[in-house]
């Protein structure tokens, strides 16, 4: 488990309970465990979800840990179940917030789930996760202990290179790339819906996946319409044009960038069936590498 995405985590919470309370935040030495401490009252549960990794992380509070840091905040030495719950629920959106923008400076760019607050945080833990291994990081402070938890996983597939040629979908599919622009989402996170099943698809390779239109309404209800087929492009028009190969090997761009500037419109081309063609006159966007 790569302490790289752990850190952060700790670093804020020492942080925030610093500048929001000012109490101090000392780190013992951490400790593997095989499942998350389940013995404390109130729990901050973040998942995690990203590029080559998933996992989670958790924020252990006792009732007199909380109590004590209501305390130093608003001066009363009492508090209702509720008031610890909404506080519990502050603190981990603080450290959650300030360990994410960390992670954003590294270059880490993930999805942060919104932090939720449980008294049974194993319920809440991702299948593929039950058995991974726990990081447990205690920490002593003059209100009291607390905990953090947290077990990453990579996930090696994440980072492989497809080395099979681009296979078209065929009709009533689409490609993961498709799917994740319709949708607005990333690529990786399409991938990770296939692969817990969530959303259908064949899988092609290790990078692609062959998914069914009707898979948008999963994601996006019926406000997306299937398109209608595509009509034969004039063989006058295609005269003008060269393959998306062609235009890859006169200007030494991959097929894929070719594909990515065609969407955008920022080459000019048409799509004859579903098969890009450029036309002739963009090369003069490009200098061939030499």
């Amino acid at each position: 488990m790569d302490v790289k995405y752990i850190n952060p985590f700790i670093s804020a919470s020492m942080e925030v309970f610093l500048t929001f309370a000012g109490v101090e935040s000392h780190p013992g030495a951490p400790v593997v465990s095989k499942k998350p401490l389940a013995d404390k009252e109130i729990n901050g549960f973040i998942g995690l979800n990203g590029h080559g990794i998933s996992g989670y992380f958790i924020i252990n509070f006792s009732s007199s840990f909380l109590t004590a840091i209501y305390a130093e905040i608003f001066d009363h030495s009492k508090a209702k179940k509720e008031e610890l719950y909404d506080l519990a629920g502050e603190l981990t959106n603080m450290i959650t917030g300030m360990a994410k923008a960390e992670l954003s400076k590294q270059g880490f760019f993930f999805d942060v789930a919104v932090p939720k607050i449980s008294q049974a945080p194993l319920l809440m833990i991702p299948q593929d996760l039950v058995t991974n291994p726990v990081i447990v990081v205690p920490f002593d402070t003059r209100a009291g202990k607390f905990y953090i938890e947290a077990s990453i996983q990579t996930i090696d597939e994440d980072f492989q290179q497809d080395s099979m040629p681009e296979v078209t979908p065929p009709d009533g599919y689409i490609s993961v790339d498709e799917f994740a622009q319709i949708t607005r989402m990333v690529p990786v996170k399409v991938r990770r819906l296939l692969k817990t099943g969530f959303i259908q698809g064949k899988k092609i390779s290790a990078k692609q996946w062959h998914i069914p239109w009707e898979e948008i309404d999963k994601i996006q209800g019926n406000r997306i319409s299937r398109p209608k087929p595509a009509k034969e492009i004039p063989k006058s028009l295609l005269d003008e044009t060269v393959s998306v190969q062609e235009f890859a090997g006169q200007t030494g761009l991959s097929p894929t960038k070719v594909k990515s500037f065609l969407r955008s419109g920022f080459l000019a081309g048409v799509l004859n069936g579903k098969e890009w063609r450029v036309k002739k006159g963009q090369i003069s966007k490009f200098n061939k590498k030499g």
